[in-house]
This record gives C-alpha cells, sequence and structure tokens, in this order.
C-alpha cells in the first residue's frame, strides 16, 4: 500500500532506514532475490481484509493484469524484492512488478518522456510563477492548504526535521487551495494529461540532507524540476550515480533504488517533484494499481465495493476506447487479443 502523506524524493517506508548492505540476499551478480520480511500472513493462510481485495481485483481484472496481482500477493506474503544492478546500485522495493526496465537516472531523450521535454521547456513558466508566490508567504500560509507542510512521521529518519513540501496533487487529485496560486502550473500539467499521480514543491534547507532510502515500489517514477537551486552546491544520488540538479533542468529518478540528497550550500533549495508512472506500465495495470490503492487506502470492505465499481467503470471505459481504435483500423474490436494492449 503506498504511503498515505505526500512524497518525493522517495518516501521511505519504516523498514528501509537500515543499511541495505545488512539485508541484502541479492549476489554481486545481480541475481534477483526476494528477502522475506516476516511482518504479513500468507495469502493462503489471510482469510480477512487482504483476501477480500484479492477476490475483487480478480473479479474486476480476470487475467488482464497479472503483473500487479503477483505484486499485490507478494506485499501480502511480506516478501521485499532485493537486486543488484551491476553498475546502477541496489534496488529495493515492496512493491515490484516485474519486467520493468531499471536504470538509477532514466534518460529523457530515450522517446518514453515526451511530455517532460515539454515541462523542462515551460520551465520558466513554472520558475517565474514560483517565485510571484514567494513574494508574499504570509498569504500562501493563508491561502493554502498544509503549506511547508513536514515529513510524515514514518519518514522522519531519513528526511529530517527540515524538510518540506508544498502539495499540488495526491493520489492524482489536485489541491484546490494550492493549485489556485499556481495556475499557470496546473494548467501546464492538466493540458498535457501528465501521467502525475503526485506533484509538489520540495525545499531542503541549506545544509541539511537526506539519508540514503528507497521510495518502496518501482512502477512509479520521481522526477525533479530545478526551480531555485544553488548549483554545484547540492545533488542526489541514485544507486551508484550522483547528479546535480540546475535551475530549470529535470532529473529523472528511479527511486526503488536505495537514493540520498544533500545541499551544502548556504541556501534553500526548491525544486518541483513529479511522481509518475513508470513509462512501461500498461494502461489497463495503471487502472488495477489505482484499485489497490483506493481499496487499500480505505481499510474497509464497503471501500473495497466502492474502489471495485470504480474499476470496473475506468476498464470499461478503456476497453471501449481500444475497441473503437481497433475497428478504425480494420481489426477485431474488444478485449485484449490481437495484441490489442499488453499485458
Amino acid at each position: 500500500e503506498r504511503e498515505r502523506q505526500a512524497k518525493a524524493e522517495g518516501a521511505p517506508s519504516a523498514e528501509t532506514a537500515p543499511d541495505a548492505d545488512k539485508s541484502l540476499e541479492a549476489t554481486s551478480k545481480g541475481r534477483t532475490k526476494f528477502a522475506e520480511v516476516p511482518t504479513l500472513p500468507t495469502a493462503s493462510e489471510e482469510v480477512g481484509f487482504g483476501a477480500e481485495v484479492e477476490a475483487a481485483f480478480i473479479e474486476v481484472f480476470d487475467n488482464k493484469a497479472p503483473r500487479v496481482l503477483e505484486c499485490f500477493r507478494r506485499l501480502r506474503r511480506g516478501e521485499e524484492f532485493v537486486q543488484v544492478h551491476p553498475g546502477e546500485g541496489v534496488q529495493r522495493a515492496g512493491s515490484y512488478m516485474e519486467g520493468l526496465t531499471a536504470v538509477a537516472f532514466p534518460e529523457m531523450n530515450s522517446g518514453q518522456y515526451e511530455w517532460l521535454k515539454t515541462v523542462e521547456e515551460n520551465a520558466h513558466v513554472i520558475q517565474k510563477e514560483f517565485a510571484l508566490a514567494m513574494k508574499d508567504p504570509g498569504s500562501m500560509l493563508v491561502r493554502g492548504n498544509r503549506v511547508w507542510a513536514k515529513a510524515a512521521l514514518d519518514e522522519a529518519v531519513a528526511y529530517g526535521p527540515n524538510w518540506r513540501t508544498l502539495v499540488l496533487q495526491d493520489r492524482g487529485v489536485w489541491e484546490e487551495s494550492n493549485i489556485k496560486m499556481f495556475p499557470r502550473t496546473h494548467k501546464l500539467l492538466s493540458d498535457m494529461a501528465a501521467p502525475t499521480l503526485e506533484v509538489f514543491f520540495a525545499r531542503q534547507d541549506a545544509k541539511t540532507g537526506i539519508a540514503s532510502h528507497t521510495d518502496n515500489s518501482n512502477f512509479i517514477q520521481t522526477t525533479h524540476l530545478g526551480i531555485d537551486v544553488p548549483e554545484g552546491e547540492c545533488w542526489i544520488k541514485v544507486g551508484e550515480h550522483t547528479r546535480n540538479w540546475m535551475n530549470g533542468k529535470i532529473i529523472i529518478c528511479d527511486t526503488s533504488f536505495m537514493h540520498e540528497t544533500s545541499n551544502d550550500s548556504e541556501n534553500d533549495r526548491y525544486v518541483l517533484i513529479m511522481r509518475h508512472w513508470h513509462p512501461e506500465v500498461t494502461e489497463v495495470e495503471k487502472v488495477a494499481n489505482q484499485f489497490l490503492f483506493e481499496a487499500l487506502d480505505d481499510g474497509e470492505s464497503a471501500g473495497v465495493a466502492v474502489a471495485k465499481k470504480q474499476a470496473q467503470k475506468r476498464l470499461s471505459a478503456l476497453l471501449s476506447v481500444a475497441g473503437g481504435k481497433k475497428k478504425k483500423r480494420g481489426g477485431k474490436a474488444g478485449g485484449f487479443g490481437g495484441g490489442g494492449f499488453k499485458k
């Protein structure tokens, strides 16, 4: 289950603070290994809420999202994925989907991040809007919601007391009070239908850092846009690689790799953080994951029922659109046959 508070640069769970080497069970050659974390009963033993969620998942998606279902089953069994990627670093994830490319710093020019190119091209718009808002911080506190909020308690070990966020989007839902202060930033991302789940400004105070941790999920990536950065004096390390933030520039991170940050300057560092789907997650898998987010977040049977209905509507709409496109191409309509979707 994803964390309930707004996150960024990482969203560590309570288990991610210890040194990775102490519990690392991957071989030096990078072979996959699932490290057993005995915190949840096995799927066969559990007859409560987790089993109820899984049954609803199967009823809605059948065999259309097997990677998501297996990811959830591993979570229920308390398994953590741990792997050493030679030349990249240590990847750790309690929520792990098979088959997704794992690179510490994905390249924006790979052809999978065209929307982020547009964001970077319009960085000056976001920077200008941010600078204008920061001229009246008192007004921001009055008009906004949880402006420059501290990290949640379970993040405090890694993040420290001085890391703050101003949330624009959480779980795919825009924060109405805060986007009114940043309408152009909101419009830019909304108009391009950016595949974001979380969007927020993050402040890292001068002479502070964030300890090494994992975001615990490999199907959601994290991208930073430098907004007001003391260039050359602050950095982020993901796996075995380190990059410096630059004003107006994008850095894409796979934060299921162990990662840390530091601001060595005398000034605060501000970046816009966007947490978004890994580009290799299919549209059906997004709907399936969204169902799990909503069902687990509610935590009650009634919430599972609501999440199930929402998932059925989304999936039906998605398949309808896919079927229409196949008809226009002269192919068979409907479903996942004939290569309409990757599974």
